[in-house]
Formats: structure tokens, sequence, C-alpha cells
């Protein structure tokens, strides 16, 4: 019983982490929308179409206008003093927040954005047990930093560091392991096969 209360517990936790951003941007997309309906408003009263597939003309404008403008803040986002502006945000204030780079890193991979460091899918060793986990960094001495995440919620987990000979890469990208601790394991096989 006091497992699964814990198993519960753990699991609703590693759920509110992962909605908060979700919901974080969902609201941001909203309130972005309806500020930009008030805008793009008077051009919309002088098109001669007032609704279009079930939208009226202003929410269809102003989801226009968003698109244009993240188009916008990613070519702004490609400059030189952009990319320090960001990277001081990073390292100031986003990176404290809990599972951010790890986020942004697989997003990035996601959208193909060509990420600098993109983390490598591994298996590391504890005792006589494999973790699917992921490579964060090498560091001196023949060791290396892996985030272990948790399932069904890898966005929580722990950071270990082992022994270089402890782990075995994946070839597979992150976004498959991902999908694979998701579904609380199934897959795991067709993922490690050959390298166990």
């Amino acid at each position: 019983m006091k497992k699964l209360i814990h198993m519960l517990r753990v699991t609703i936790v590693s759920g509110v982490l992962f909605m908060i951003p979700l919901i974080l941007i969902i609201m941001i997309l909203g309130k972005a929308i309806e500020l930009l309906r008030y805008i793009v408003r008077p051009v919309a009263n002088k098109l001669p179409i007032e609704s279009l597939i079930g939208l009226e003309t202003p929410s269809i404008l102003a989801f226009v206008l968003l698109l244009v403008l993240c188009f916008a803040a990613g070519l702004l986002a490609r400059t030189k003093t952009a990319k320090k502006m960001i990277d001081l945000l990073e390292d100031k204030l986003l990176s404290n927040l809990p599972g951010y780079s790890f986020l942004k890193n697989v997003g990035e991979e996601v959208a193909g954005s060509g990420a600098t460091h993109q983390y490598q899918s591994v298996l590391a060793r504890f005792d006589d047990a494999w973790q699917l986990g992921f490579l964060v960094e090498r560091i001196e001495g023949g060791r290396v930093v892996v985030f272990i995440p948790g399932s069904p919620s890898p966005w929580a987990g722990s950071t270990f560091i082992f022994d270089e000979e402890r782990i075995t890469l994946i070839d597979e990208a992150t976004n498959k392991s991902i999908k694979v601790l998701q579904k609380l394991g199934i897959g795991t096989g067709e993922l490690v096969k050959g390298k166990i």
C-alpha cells in the first residue's frame, strides 16, 4: 500500500511539473491572440469576409500575425546579439527552472533546429541492472554525467556521475527514448537491441 501511495504521489508531482510549462505556454499564446485580435480588428472590419472556417476574421488575422511575429522573432534570435541575450537569460534565470535545459534540448531535437548540443541516449549500469538515461557531459578522469529520468514522466529525474565504462551508448534519438519512458518501458527491447 505504501508503494502504491508513493508511486501515485511521485506520478502526480511529475505530471504537475510536466503540465505547468504547457499551461503557461497555452495561457501566454491565448493572451497574445486576444491582444492581437484587438490590434487587427480595424483592418478586419474593412475586409468583406466576416468569418472563415467558423472563425471570425479578427481571430484568423491575429493568428496569422502571431505566426509572422514568431517567425520574425526566430530570425532575430539567430543574430549574435540576441544569442548573447538569450544565453544570459538562460544562464541567470531559465536554467533554474526544473527540467528547462532538458526540455529545451529535446524540443530543439524534435524541431530539427540543429541544436549545438544534443543528449545522447545511454544505458547506465547500476550493479546488476541497467537504467535508460541521457549523457549530459563528459568530465575529466574518464567519467560522464548522466541524467536518469523518471517514468512515465521523463521530465524529472536524477543526475549521476559514472565511470565511462559503466554506460553504453544507444544510437536512437532522444525523443525515441522519451517515448519508451512515457510508455513505462514498452519498446525498450527494440531500443536497446544488441546493446546489452
